[in-house]
């Protein structure tokens, strides 16, 4: 390393003049005295790196504070005031060939880079500049007497419980053409989009998420990005260096809330694959591969080691030899198709994860070619391990496919008095124009005349009969389209246990039908099949056609709600709640096996009304 200028020689830090961007990586200092934590970490990212034919770096101003010497900072005040206990900073100046010039030239591009450290009590935010965000990231994991990452768990629930507008997602199972190596994906809410089938297979990379309202902070505002497991945050520019210190206090404030209720918290995303600790379970590597930096995050750590890394490993051999009874394996590597030699991989625990131990077994038999393969497994973490337990080892993470059975969320309890559950249309009637004609007589206690009861605002038609799109169709006075497919339960016992077999023909029907969803389509079905005995009403009116509602489906926009209801009262509320308030690890009765089978069922159907961009809701009964 090049010694840099002492910090007498060198100017101080215009403080009032920076409007730093917030982006930080946030950590625990593991020390006795925080302040040494702090002191080593200033003086890792003041070390230069060394010059070379492509860049060249030259520390040209640094300064260092600490509350307890009372200095006035021009711009700031003093720390105390700040609400931090030491501050560090230091700027970089930058010369690097342009990418469209050779090595061999004097003509340079030059930037200067910014680097921050502020601590108060144990926690440290270092916003590094941007040649030594790698170095940071392997000088934690090299110094756990002195620091730690925050846990993923406490950021996760820190900072993305509001509304996710992006996600980056990382596989967790086994590589394979029919299955994403990675996801990226922006929306409104994509906690709403994620799917319990399609995206258990993936673990959390990195978010952006809408901070709540509710925690009533000054600075800490609209959307922050998070990516876990290098423990980094990101934010919005900063106007003056006094608000990035307020905002880091508010960051501060948060972790500390969030880390001191650990034990009670509920992830931000539990649809997605969950961290492994333990690895007495994770065997059997069968295959490995080197993650494409270009499609990494972009808040993600990618520097030059790290592309120069990628660059070799894309070239390279790496052939597992397995290891069936742990994590750990050997690896053939080699480089042009020529193999070099043979390295030992371990996975050793980490705080909140792990890291590779790279090394070489045995000689070499191709030395010069072996050594820069080594060397670039070793100096990044690029590495993604594949197991026949079902594990995926990434970033320092090992991960597993999320197994666990997720209750249907959209239940509705409605009351059914003076109703007959059992019966789905109008009684005694078999013509499908006998059964239109008798909806919502005096004598209709049939689930139809339930429908027309509590679904009346608005324009609704029966569409009962053969090839019919559903039972109803509704369009209500905010312009919701509903789809309601209706089914009898199977008794009318108020003991009457779950069945998933009386909601198997409904939601198959309700999912079927989907290809109604297009208003076009849909229009054309209903003109098609429309005959003078169809049923249909406007505010519970009864009307001769269905010319009005066809008029309405036409003129409704594409940012209108869409949902699909099935009714089928068969599940009791109180049996619903009695079998979800069991205490886990207990022996599961029949009936909660039975509402698992029916609940995946559900969120099965849920998943394709989702991905036609609707929304699914299922009907039961309240009744005691």
């Amino acid at each position: 390393m090049i010694d840099a200028p002492t910090r007498a020689e060198l100017p101080l830090i215009p403080w009032r003049d920076l409007a730093p961007y917030l982006s930080v990586v946030v950590i625990e200092a593991t020390a006795d005295d925080p302040a040494l934590t702090f002191g080593a970490v200033v003086r890792e990212l003041r070390k230069l790196p060394p010059a070379n034919s492509k860049r060249r770096t030259k520390l040209v101003a640094a300064d260092e504070a600490a509350a307890s010497e009372h200095r006035q900072l021009e711009g700031l005040g003093t720390l105390i005031a700040a609400g931090v206990d030491q501050l560090a900073g230091y700027i970089n100046e930058v010369g690097a060939v342009p990418s469209w010039l050779s090595e061999r030239t004097e003509l340079l591009n030059t930037t200067y880079e910014l680097g921050l450290v502020v601590r108060r009590g144990n926690l440290i935010a270092v916003k590094p500049d941007g040649p030594s965000a790698e170095r940071l990231q392997r000088w934690i994991d090299a110094s756990p007497r002195l620091a730690q990452r925050i846990s993923p768990l406490i950021l996760e629930c820190t900072f993305l419980m509001g509304r996710a507008r992006g996600l980056w997602l990382q596989s967790a199972t086994g590589r394979n053409a029919r299955h994403p190596d990675a996801k990226t994906s922006v929306g409104i809410d994509l906690k709403e989009t994620l799917n319990v089938f399609a995206d258990s297979g993936y673990s959390l990379g990195s978010a952006r998420c809408e901070l709540p309202a509710d925690l009533e902070l000054d600075q800490l505002r609209g959307t922050i990005g998070a990516t876990i497991r290098s423990s980094q945050l990101w934010l919005k520019p900063m106007s003056t260096i006094g608000d990035f210190l307020a905002t880091v206090g508010e960051i501060f404030d948060l972790i500390k809330k969030v880390a001191a209720e650990e034990d009670s918290l509920i992830e931000a995303f539990p649809e997605l694959a969950r961290d492994v600790t333990d690895l007495s379970e994770v065997h059997g590597a069968y295959d490995v591969a080197a993650i494409d930096v270009d499609h990494l995050p972009a808040a993600d750590v990618a520097g030059e080691e790290t592309y120069d890394a990628a660059s070799i490993l894309e070239s390279a051999a790496l052939i597992v030899m397995p290891d069936s009874r742990s994590a750990r394996f050997k690896l053939k590597i080699g480089l042009d198709g020529v193999e070099g030699g043979v390295v030992s991989v371990t996975p050793k625990p980490k705080p909140h994860g792990f890291l590779l131990d790279i090394g070489q077994s045995g000689s070499f038999s191709r030395d010069a070619i072996a050594q820069p393969v080594l060397d670039a497994l070793r100096s990044t973490d690029l590495l993604t391990v594949f197991y026949e337990s079902g594990h995926v080892y990434s970033r320092g993470r090992i991960t597993k496919k999320n197994t666990a059975i997720f209750p249907f969320k959209n239940w509705q309890f409605r009351s059914f008095a003076g109703f007959d559950v059992e019966t789905e249309k109008p009684f005694d009637h078999r013509s499908t124009e006998k059964i239109h004609k008798s909806i919502g007589d005096p004598t209709d206690t049939s689930l139809f005349g339930w429908v027309l009861e509590n679904f009346s605002d608005g324009w609704l038609i029966c569409d009962d009969g053969a090839g019919e799109s559903a039972d109803f169709l509704q369009i209500n006075a905010k312009g919701t389209l509903r789809f309601i497919h209706v089914k009898g339960a199977e008794s009318s016992s108020s003991g009457r246990g779950i069945s998933a077999k009386s909601y198997e023909v409904v939601a198959g029907q309700a999912a079927k039908n989907l290809v109604f969803m297009e208003k076009e389509r849909l229009a054309e079905h209903l003109r098609s099949t429309d005959a003078p005995y169809k049923a249909s009403w406007v505010d519970r009116v009864k009307v001769g056609d269905r010319r009005e509602f066809i008029e309405m489906l036409l003129a409704r926009s594409e940012e209108d709600a869409r949902e699909v209801v099935i009714v089928q009262p068969h599940v009791l509320e109180k049996k619903h709640k009695a079998l979800r308030a069991l205490e886990p690890g207990t022996k599961p009765p029949q009936d909660l096996l039975r509402l698992q089978r029916l609940e995946t069922l559900l969120n099965s159907t849920r998943s394709s009304v989702v991905n036609s961009n609707a929304e699914l809701w299922v009907i039961s009964s309240s009744d005691k």
